[in-house]
């Protein structure tokens, strides 16, 4: 093994074929691993397809932010990706751990970024798990941050699903693929979440990333057509599991359980199409949004964590 990994190289990500490779990748690893242990897929399709026309056009993008680790004839085995300034995701073929030295090296010379204090700093998430992870990056000088950290909750498809009645005046509908739809979806997002996410970027995202289905996104409509809810599920087939995301509620129509309608509309679609076994899910910290997944019977089974070093 050493040997072989005496030959893996890396370079920067170049266009979409290579985004394609990391994901399969990202599908490989849970086949062997049998769990969550990389990014799932659809956060890396929303990390990259989720883009402006302009960035979509440019041959770099994501370049500066993601790198690749490959052999000479182009077996992909690991990346160290960027999501944020600092914020390190890093992707690693299960049988090929102690590249994770060299990506770790790698991403503190060229994407480490100032900090609160002033400092130049790193973060690298890994789950709780995963010892070999902790132990590699305690030897490399981080540290867990205590206050930075997902609860990942799942459940399994075959669970009976309440058929629960939608509030009054509300109707649930799956998302066409119309602009009036993108520009319903990104308002209801925009105002739950406090972005700025537009309906080009939202468009590319749901025409070009290839999990992404229609009829597995549902929102709660108003009597005026504006979108109350909204709720999106990713089936990975090879896998057999889903994911939910986003999950949201428009400021003025909550406490009416619309999240939940949502939610199990899309629970109920994907037994009716049978591509999935589990359901998972994952929330920022002790966010209230733990509460109401487990009121959802997602089981908290999991959690990862950012673990930091000053450069």
């Amino acid at each position: 093994m050493a040997a072989q990994q005496s030959n893996i190289t890396h370079r920067p990500l170049n266009g979409q074929d290579d985004a394609l490779r990391l994901r399969q990748l990202l599908i490989d690893s849970y086949t062997i691993m049998g769990r969550e242990f990389n990014w799932e897929p659809r956060r890396w399709e929303g990390h990259y397809w989720a883009a402006s026309d302009a960035q979509r056009a440019d041959p770099d993008w994501r370049s500066d932010t993601t790198h690749l680790w490959e052999t000479p004839s182009g077996d992909l085995h690991g990346a160290v990706v960027a999501e944020g300034p600092g914020d390190i995701a890093l992707i690693i073929h299960p049988d090929y751990r102690a590249l994770e030295d060299d990506m770790i090296d790698w991403a503190e010379a060229n994407l480490a970024s100032t900090d609160d204090s002033g400092q130049k700093a790193l973060e690298i998430w890994t789950f709780d798990w995963d010892t070999d992870r902790k132990q590699r990056l305690q030897q490399h000088g981080y540290q867990p941050c205590e206050d930075r950290f997902y609860q990942h909750r799942r459940r399994f498809v075959e669970q009976s699903v309440p058929d629960e009645p939608v509030a009054e005046g509300y109707t649930l509908r799956s998302v066409t693929d119309t602009p009036a739809d993108d520009a319903r979806w990104v308002a209801c997002s925009n105002a739950t979440f406090g972005q700025s996410y537009s309906p080009e970027i939202h468009r590319n995202f749901q025409q070009n990333a290839p999990s992404h289905n229609y009829n597995l996104h549902i929102i709660a409509e108003t009597p005026d057509g504006s979108s109350a809810a909204f709720a999106g599920l990713t089936v990975e087939t090879v896998n057999r599991y889903a994911v939910f995301e986003p999950v949201g509620t428009h400021p003025d129509h909550r406490r009416k359980g619309l999240a939940q309608a949502v939610m199990y509309e899309c629970m109920r679609r994907v037994q009716a199409l049978r591509t999935a076994d589990v359901l998972y899910v994952a929330s920022w910290g002790t966010s209230p949004a733990g509460a109401f997944y487990k009121s959802m019977g997602m089981a908290h089974y999991a959690t990862q964590r950012a673990w930091k070093k000053t450069v």
